[in-house]
């Protein structure tokens, strides 16, 4: 006979199991009706599909614009997140390396920005947009974006003071400039804030409709997700097309996790430490 424990471990596991797939059931249903013609889906939503049918597939790449929603994505994502990341540890630096009452209100400053909203300024972004001509531009998008560099610093400057200073001073000391200091020895060892930002940066920019929706209009500039949403309206009486579409936006993301979820873990992990 089991004992006691092991039977409250296998219980455990048959609970967690059975909520892993109350979570994954869209994802599930998703997935099966992708590979089903319209009318098998509205047969039999939740049986395995009867063969293997691509054509939901090739209606949907030849409708959508993919690769040009894609490339707009990518370009915006990848920039953002560089300005992030660049302009995040270069302000930290300072603010936590210099103690005085300039880099104490900045620092405050930066926190106060990092609590409010976005969607709070929504009005007064769009007007100064509006004013510099970037709606509907990607450079536009990506400067505002960029404005969340306030986690970044917030982030960054709980790894740079847990830095010993001697390792600096050694630098110093050996001939370093400071911009051989700050890139060649203090960047290479916030490694981990710098996976943390990149990360999660990834997925929120990726994965936002907000403010995509509201500074891009014109269909050679939407990015994944709001192709997805035009496309809402062009397969509204063909969902197993639609979920087609859904699958494919989804895959990029899916592959960004899959290849990160280590980094993801452990950037987790360290941000609660360090934060």
């Amino acid at each position: 006979m089991l004992k006691k424990g092991r039977w409250k471990g296998i219980v455990l596991q048959a609970l967690l199991i059975a909520v892993t797939l109350v979570f994954l059931s869209p994802v599930i249903y998703m997935v099966l009706n992708s590979l089903k013609p319209y009318s098998q889906m509205l047969r039999s939503p939740w049986a395995l599909p009867e063969g293997l049918f691509l054509d939901n597939y090739r209606k949907a790449f030849h409708q959508m614009q993919f690769w040009t929603s894609l490339g707009n994505s990518v370009v915006i994502t990848v920039a953002s997140v560089f300005l992030i990341v660049v302009l995040g540890v270069m302000a930290a630096y300072p603010l936590s390396r210099f103690k005085n009452k300039l880099t104490g209100f900045l620092s405050v400053y930066f926190l106060v920005g990092y609590m409010v909203p976005t969607q709070v300024l929504i009005v007064q972004i769009f007007s100064v947009m509006k004013i510099f001509h970037l709606i509907n531009t990607k450079t536009g998008l990506v400067l505002v974006y960029s404005a969340s560099v306030s986690f970044a610093i917030f982030m960054y400057q709980g790894f740079i003071r847990a830095l010993p200073i001697d390792m600096e001073e050694s630098a110093l000391i050996d001939g370093a400039n400071p911009w051989q200091l700050f890139w060649q020895v203090v960047f290479p060892l916030i490694k981990p804030a710098t996976a943390t930002i990149i990360i999660f940066q990834t997925m929120w920019i990726w994965n936002d409709f907000t403010l995509s929706s509201l500074f891009l209009s014109s269909r050679d500039q939407l990015t994944l997700l709001l192709e997805l949403n035009l496309c809402i309206g062009e397969f509204n009486l063909d969902w197993s097309v639609m979920l087609s579409i859904m699958c494919i936006v989804m895959l990029p993301m899916v592959i960004f996790y899959l290849l990160m979820q280590k980094q993801i873990i452990a950037g987790m992990t360290n941000g609660a430490v360090k934060g």
